[in-house]
Formats: structure tokens, C-alpha cells, sequence
């Protein structure tokens, strides 16, 4: 095992072992971060031999080297998030609704919308009629590329006037509490994880 980090090496001294060594750590644990390291390795080292810092084949190349050498890769598995079981979201909704602060509320406002979360996130006061009980979400937001109308109850209204934000020059709805800008999407995440969701 290779303790020293990469960054205290020569450039020209970096070989296989010490690509590995910084790898092997996290490639089954977090395989998109570490295929991202890899890359990143794979380029500096890349630039080091254009520059004639050092000379033969790059030690953390994918094809034909490091394919060969490494585990088959986890591949990150896309499509649905887990979902809440029914019978519990009448509970989950009601110890949501006890929470306080701007991330509860965005999080119940988006629930109850069926929105995506930047689409809630970043929600500004002038996209709401109020009189009309309508929430436009502009197209840079959405998936579409076009407007897209939410209708709105009085309650989903009463919800977005408890999320902190002003209706001053068309603020935030639910900004964060220290500054006045969008939550992150991670906000929301922890929230559900605090909540033992996930």
C-alpha cells in the first residue's frame, strides 16, 4: 500500500501503483467520483508529457491498463427514487408539516404540486397570481422549455407564505434562511434523510 498522496510526488515519478492506490479506496464505494479522479489524473498527467515533465504511457488510462486492472466499475444506476409507501404519507405529511423553516415548506409545497425541485426551489413571487390562485413556472425551469400553468389551493397558497421569503420585487419563495438565495437541492434531500425517509 502507497500512502503517499499524489500531490507529493514528481510528476515524472507517478506510476501505476500510485494511480491505484489513490483509487482503489473509493471505486466500489463512489465509482462516479472516482471515474471522475481517474479522468482528472489521466489529464494532468497528460499535460505533464506534452510539456516533457514526463516521458512513456500514462499510468492512469483507462483502455488496454487500467480496464484490466481494476473491478468491473458499478454502474450508477438512473430512473425512479425510491418511493414513499401510501400508507404511510398521510404520517410523513403531518411530521413535515410540524417542521419548520424554508426547506419544509418547499419540500411540502413540492409534494403537493408534484413539481420538480428546481422548479420549486428557485419559485419567485411574481410567478404566482394569488387572485388566481396560479403558479407559472417559467420555461428556463422546466424540462419542456415552456411555461408550464400549476394551479394553486389556498392552502398550497397559505404554504408558500410561510416559506420565508418576501413578496418584495418578486423574492424568493423559499430562500435560504441566511442569504437570500434558492435552496440547495441537497436542502431537501437532508431534510427527507433527518426525517429517516431514506
Amino acid at each position: 500500500v502507497y500512502d503517499e498522496p499524489l500531490r507529493d510526488l514528481a510528476l515524472a515519478s507517478v506510476d501505476t501503483k500510485h494511480v491505484l492506490a489513490a483509487l482503489n479506496p473509493i471505486w466500489r464505494s463512489k465509482p462516479e467520483t472516482a471515474a471522475r479522479l481517474r479522468g482528472r489524473i489521466e489529464r494532468v498527467l497528460d499535460a505533464a508529457k506534452a510539456r516533457g515533465l514526463r516521458t512513456g504511457e500514462n499510468p492512469a488510462r483507462w483502455r488496454g491498463h487500467l480496464a484490466l486492472l481494476l473491478p468491473k466499475r458499478l454502474k450508477l444506476v438512473r430512473g425512479h427514487h425510491r418511493a414513499l409507501p401510501y400508507s404511510v404519507v398521510p404520517e410523513f405529511m403531518r411530521a413535515l408539516a410540524e417542521r419548520t423553516g424554508p426547506a419544509a415548506r418547499a419540500l411540502e409545497f413540492l409534494i403537493l404540486t408534484a413539481s420538480r425541485s428546481g422548479e420549486v426551489r428557485m419559485m419567485r413571487w411574481e410567478e404566482i397570481d394569488a387572485e388566481a390562485l396560479v403558479w407559472t413556472v417559467p420555461a428556463d425551469r422546466m424540462k419542456a422549455g415552456r411555461d408550464h400553468r400549476v394551479p394553486l389551493s389556498t392552502e398550497l397558497l397559505a404554504i408558500a407564505r410561510r416559506g420565508g421569503g418576501s413578496s418584495d420585487a418578486g423574492g424568493l419563495v423559499f430562500p435560504t434562511q441566511r442569504a437570500a438565495t434558492f435552496l440547495s437541492d441537497a436542502a431537501l434531500t437532508n431534510l427527507i434523510k433527518r426525517m429517516h425517509v431514506v
